[in-house]
């Protein structure tokens, strides 16, 4: 049983990204889904390996406030907002150390197009496109899982998450004009930040389906040049549900609370959110050790501080192997 489960969820489920940075919510250019079922929900044979490669579409082109849609005329800043696609690639391996300890690294790397009009009243000089179009890697994470011994339970497992968000990503990015992109806009947010978490897995009510719950929270422990992005604290439930063999129908409720930024290059009053997604998906086994998987991320419920470009959905796409 316990095998089944780790065989199923290594394929079921996209990484933190945070990435992103490393862990935003798809409202912020990264999808939150969680991956990490193989490693955190069964004990694995020390020495055993999965990498997980995803790709993610999410494409930010309304703008939002609160939890209303508003038109381009209602946003009263400085720059207005026009649009922002992110494709993404995020890769994750991880290490089983021990039976109770494993180790796992992500990065991804961000393709961006953004564009906005500076000055859009003309009170000083007149409005100004400006766009960016860049592919860079972004902040690396590098986390260890902890799974406690539960003899009494042997199908539920229940550890904590540890580690770091590291400064890898560029937070220097210019256009062709030479114009530096704002901080919330770079592959990099320039911060270490401490990823401190927990999570529970069990069978699920029918044969063969399993359930887990993740949560994580982060925080920027050090910052450079005078920004710090917000606290964030993340909530994952996901259910996989088996439709044949080979064939597993997967449903995830993935929420995200991102404090403001802060720091004289920050936008405090344009940051921060409180976003709920539903992201049902398939995860199918090629071989044993080779899984295939593919979600859909819907908002159910979104709050953006200040005007923001929010998406009204998301793709993600992609693959782990066991070695």
């Amino acid at each position: 049983m316990n095998r089944q489960v780790a065989i199923a969820c290594s394929g079921s489920l996209a990484l933190l990204a945070a990435a992103g940075a490393a862990q935003a919510s798809c409202g912020s250019a990264f999808c939150v889904l969680d991956t990490n079922w193989s490693t955190q929900g069964v004990a694995a044979a020390p020495g055993t390996a999965r990498l997980d490669v995803h790709f993610e579409f999410v494409d930010q082109k309304h703008l939002r406030s609160g939890t209303r849609q508003i038109s381009q005329a209602d946003d009263t800043a400085d720059i207005t907002e026009l649009r922002t696609i992110n494709r993404n690639w995020v890769s994750t391996l991880d290490y089983a150390l021990t039976k109770n300890w494993t180790v796992s690294a992500s990065l991804p790397v961000v393709s961006r197009s953004h564009s906005h009009i500076d000055d859009p009243t003309g009170a000083a000089g007149g409005p100004t496109f400006e766009k960016w179009d860049f592919t860079k890697a972004g902040d690396a994470r590098v986390l260890g899982y902890y799974r406690f011994d539960n003899e009494k339970n042997p199908f539920a497992n229940h550890g904590l998450i540890f580690g770091l968000k590291l400064p890898t990503g560029s937070y220097k990015v210019s256009n062709s004009d030479g114009a530096v992109a704002e901080r919330m806009l770079q592959p990099g947010t320039g911060s270490t930040d401490a990823v401190l978490g927990g999570y529970y897995s069990a069978p699920g009510i029918h044969q063969d389906s399993s359930w887990s719950v993740q949560a994580l929270y982060q925080q920027p422990v050090n910052t450079k040049e005078e920004y710090k992005p917000g606290k964030q604290f993340q909530l994952n439930f996901g259910y996989r549900y088996p439709l044949g063999h080979e064939l597993h129908a997967l449903l995830q409720v993935n929420a995200m609370i991102k404090g403001k930024d802060s720091g004289v290059n920050s936008e405090p009053d344009l940051s921060g959110s409180r976003t709920v997604f539903l992201s049902p998906g398939l995860a199918y086994s090629i071989t044993h050790d080779f899984q295939l998987y593919s979600f859909v991320q819907l908002p159910i419920y979104r709050f953006y501080n200040g005007a923001q470009l929010s998406v009204d959905w998301a793709f993600v796409a992609g693959a782990t192997v066991r070695f």
